[in-house]
């Protein structure tokens, strides 16, 4: 069964969490900003889908990714090419 949560209603930053409840497992479809999502929810996260790199879409990444450092965690990230650099870029500044 599927569950999405819009995150941040119509008019917030775009954040889709859908929830595969009877696979322990959920997908973001772009990441805009993720506070409202609690950190149990984040961590059944399998796959972030961005659909192109305004910062809007991207933002909420800094989140889940200091929610699951540490952690044995796995995602695949999914989007336009050039996606993989630009996630790249970002993690280089992090030491």
């Amino acid at each position: 069964m599927l569950h999405p949560i819009l995150v941040n209603g119509r008019t917030g930053d775009p954040a889709l969490y859908v929830d595969f409840q009877f696979e322990r497992r959920a997908v973001l479809l772009d990441i805009g900003d993720i506070q409202a999502l609690e950190p149990r929810r984040l961590l059944r996260v399998s796959d972030v889908f961005i659909s192109h790199g305004h910062i809007d879409h991207l933002i909420g990444f800094d989140r889940l990714l200091r929610v699951l450092v540490g952690r044995p965690a796995h995602i695949r990230i999914h989007g336009p090419a050039g996606i993989a650099d630009r996630i790249g870029h970002k993690l280089a500044g992090y030491t």
